[in-house]
C-alpha cells in the first residue's frame, strides 16, 4: 500500500475544518446553556475566549481529522475503500475523541451527563460527515478511482 501524502493531508484539513466548525456552533449555539450550568455548579467563571484558546480548539480538531483519516486510509485494504470504511473511521475516531475522553471528566462534575450526551450525539453525526468529506478527496497513490 502506498500512501497518497497530499491527498491524505487534503482530507484531513477538510475533515478538521469540518469538525472545528460544527464543534463551535455546538458549544455556543446549542449546548450554551449546558456549559453554563457546569460552570454554575463549579462555582468557576466560565473562561474568556482568546486567540490562544481558539488555537488549542484547532489543534484539537486537527487531531481529530488527521486521526479520521489515518483510520481511514489503514482501513481501505481490508475494508475496501468507500463510504462504508470512511463512516466506520469518523465512528472509531468518534469513540476516542467525543464518547470516551469526556467521559472521564463527569465524576471530576466537569461534564454533566446530560452535556455528555448531547455532545457525544452531536458529534457521532458530524464525526461520520467530516469523516466522509476527508474521505472522498482521497484516492491512493498510483490509482484514479477516488474512493
Amino acid at each position: 500500500m502506498s500512501i497518497n501524502w497530499g491527498r491524505f493531508f487534503i482530507g484531513g484539513i477538510i475533515a478538521s475544518i469540518i469538525c472545528f466548525a460544527t464543534d463551535g456552533a455546538l458549544h455556543e449555539m446549542i449546548v450554551g446553556d449546558d456549559w453554563k450550568a457546569v460552570y454554575a455548579n463549579l462555582g468557576a467563571t466560565p473562561p474568556m475566549e482568546t486567540s490562544m484558546s481558539m488555537a488549542y480548539f484547532a489543534v484539537f480538531e486537527l487531531g481529530r481529522g488527521f486521526i479520521m483519516m489515518l483510520l481511514y486510509v489503514l482501513m481501505r485494504p481490508t475494508c475496501r475503500p468507500g463510504p462504508k470504511t470512511a463512516a466506520w473511521a469518523g465512528l472509531i475516531a468518534w469513540i476516542a475523541f467525543s464518547l470516551t475522553g469526556p467521559a472521564q471528566f463527569i465524576p471530576l462534575q466537569f461534564f454533566s451527563n446530560a452535556l455528555w450526551v448531547k455532545v457525544g450525539a452531536f458529534q457521532l453525526v458530524t464525526s461520520i460527515i467530516a469523516a466522509l468529506a476527508g474521505a472522498a478527496l482521497y484516492k491512493d497513490s498510483g490509482t484514479s478511482v477516488v474512493a
